[in-house]
């Protein structure tokens, strides 16, 4: 069985966090709220050399937990609260969903 969609989004969204710089650099946005921050002010607050900062971002990009606004030459970086909130909804439904009933056999 191929997995469809949906599930490759929630795929690389988990991918994205599965990493504990990862986990450090949503913290990081995430205090900032939606106006975000450059990378240069991001890469400042988390201490990465810019090329790992960049492979991370690279991850949080692709995962749908990034979003990226143009503000003249510079890109502000933030956390996608709207995709978070999404895959978080979405498999919360799906594990409090009641459990079929088992069939003796």
């Amino acid at each position: 069985m191929k997995p469809n969609k949906t599930q490759e989004k929630y795929a690389a969204f988990f991918q994205a966090l599965s990493h504990r710089r990862r986990q450090m650099i949503c913290d990081i946005l995430l205090k900032q709220g939606p106006k975000g921050l450059t990378f240069g002010e991001l890469q400042r607050q988390s201490g990465l050399q810019a090329s790992t900062l960049s492979h991370h971002l690279w991850f949080m990009d692709r995962g749908g937990v990034l979003r990226r606004k143009q503000k003249g030459r510079e890109t502000l970086l933030s956390v996608n609260i709207a995709f978070l909130r999404r895959v978080s909804l979405g498999y919360g439904n799906r594990a409090f969903a009641p459990m079929p009933a088992l069939t003796p056999t």
